[in-house]
């Protein structure tokens, strides 16, 4: 009863901060990969994935794709246009990456242990900062996207 209260709430915590969703995390909110997006939109997987991993910005993309995306995926155009550009593979250490990684796919499968993958995700940031893997604005940049408002 209690992992399931705790399931809820963070997964409605990763719903309610989307202000500052990357691509990605708007794909694991809609249980979706990038293969099936391009599947079911039309809109090539190269695309897909260069979106999705930073490579090209979803504000040089055509009316017509983001049309396709934005109708597949149930959200506004001007949603698309709002979300966080994702942060370059390089920046991040492998370790928090593949935190994320995990994360994304805990959303998208409804996890009954999205309440693990968020306390490891949280604590890869944290070593990340500590180490200087990254940077102070980074780590809170990650945790404001991840786990909403921070209080200092």
């Amino acid at each position: 009863m209690v992992l399931f209260y705790l399931r809820v709430f963070v997964f409605r915590s990763v719903n309610r901060y989307n202000i500052v969703m990357t691509f990605l995390d708007l794909l694991s909110e809609k249980k979706m990969t990038v293969y099936s997006l391009s599947i079911d939109s039309g809109v090539p997987k190269t695309t897909l994935t260069d979106i999705a991993s930073g490579k090209a910005d979803i504000m040089e993309c055509s009316g017509k794709t983001l049309l396709a995306i934005a109708k597949c995926l149930d959200v506004s155009i001007e949603h698309l246009l709002s979300l966080e550009r994702e942060e370059a593979k390089s920046l991040l250490p492998g370790f928090l990456l593949d935190s994320i990684n995990d994360y994304r796919k805990a959303i998208r499968k409804d996890s009954t242990l999205i309440d693990c993958y968020s306390d490891q995700l949280n604590s890869s940031i944290n070593v990340a900062e500590v180490e200087h893997l990254i940077s102070k604005e980074l780590a809170d940049r990650l945790r404001t996207r991840y786990f909403g408002e921070i209080m200092d």
